[in-house]
């Protein structure tokens, strides 16, 4: 005689019509995968293989197109490839500690347009010289004066390494090798050491109206010899060899790579933004107070957060075109004052003429 059979019950979500007793399907949780590095940004659909979509053929973006960051709440930036350009030639790299004002290194490379591999040459200049930088400087005295000297020594140290690391890109010989334009600052207790070679640029920009915005350093470029020689600041920069810089790292930079050093000493009753930036901002807005009030308006309408600051105004500059690549990052502390240090060149700090102009955007041979 046969037993009557007993209803089995399968785990719930995996019941089957086999089950004996089985009434129906019976729901189970279910966890939607979660969209992955894989995952194609394109139509959201297929996954990565072999360096394309399975589902719409669409390859992923490249990171370096776009990517931001934030070492510390008052410091951020963001790096852009811009409109027009097929890569992002701009590179930036930076460091915080935690509380504002105490410590700071904001590094801007921007590869030459047309260079072999300049894109790869800014990344590693940056990377070299935030190395460098990061590093402790000899306070000897304590004072913030020899603070300050230690920074300009570590500036120009950084400047050789990163051009070291520009050149260790190159593996053969090519008629227009790696380079770039540097432009970095170091802040550490409100004391701010800017340096830059080439056209990257640093700024202080106060807060307070009556507390000058200034661009720290000069440009290497034949526009910047242009004004020193009483040329508008506006004919100048739209002028056919606007971009053709004087100075630059690479295997082929000149050999004087002394980079433009100014000091800005901050105290807290004068807020302000330090600025480090390539010309894929300046290009749309050059003059340091114009860029005072293009940033004072970004504040009224977004908040303080460097990188939202920074988003805002690398669209602000997509929305003008977008010619080139654009990196801007941002420290937000207090100062106002500075002065030249004697480090800079003794000659104007300038090199080059018209005639010994070096890379510009576009020119095959130097970008």
């Amino acid at each position: 005689m046969l037993s009557p059979a007993t209803p089995q019950t399968a785990p719930v979500g995996e019941e089957s019509p086999l089950d004996v007793g089985w009434t129906g399907a019976v729901p189970s949780e279910r966890t939607e995968p979660m969209p992955d590095d894989l995952t194609c940004t394109a139509c959201g659909q297929g996954r990565i293989v072999d360096g394309y979509c399975d589902h719409c053929g669409t390859p992923p973006p490249d990171p370096r197109n776009h990517f931001s960051d934030a070492p510390a709440a008052w410091v951020g930036g963001v790096c852009d490839i811009g409109k027009r350009h097929t890569r992002n030639e701009d590179a930036m790299a930076l460091s915080a500690t935690a509380a504002p004002g105490s410590r700071a290194v904001l590094v801007v490379c921007d590869g030459v347009s047309m260079a072999t591999d300049s894109h790869i040459a800014s990344l590693a200049a940056a990377t070299a010289a935030r190395g460098v930088l990061d590093q402790p400087f000899p306070k000897g005295v304590g004072t913030p004066d020899a603070w300050a000297a230690g920074a300009g020594r570590a500036l120009t140290t950084a400047v050789k390494e990163a051009n070291a690391a520009v050149a260790a890109t190159v593996r053969d010989d090519v008629p227009n090798p790696p380079s770039c334009t540097f432009a970095a600052a170091v802040v550490e207790d409100g004391v701010i050491v800017a340096g830059n070679v080439g056209d990257s640029r640093v700024y202080w920009l106060p807060d307070a109206a009556h507390d000058a915005a200034r661009q720290l350093g000069r440009d290497d470029s034949y526009a910047q010899e242009q004004m020193s020689a009483g040329v508008s600041r506006v004919d100048a920069e739209n002028g056919k060899l606007a971009h053709s810089i004087t100075r630059w790292l690479g295997t082929d930079a000149p050999d004087d790579l002394t980079p433009h050093l100014t000091t800005v000493r901050t105290t807290p009753e004068t807020p302000g933004w330090l600025m480090v930036c390539s010309d894929g901002l300046w290009n749309y807005c050059s003059e340091a107070e114009a860029l005072r009030t293009l940033l004072q308006d970004a504040v009224g309408r977004v908040g303080d957060s460097p990188v939202a600051l920074a988003q805002t105004l690398v669209d602000f500059a997509n929305d003008q075109g977008g010619r080139d690549n654009i990196t801007v990052a941002l420290a937000r502390l207090a100062g106002q004052g500075s002065k030249t240090s004697g480090a800079s060149r003794a000659s104007g700090e300038t090199s080059g003429s018209a005639a010994t102009a070096g890379p510009e955007e576009g020119d095959p041979v130097h970008g």
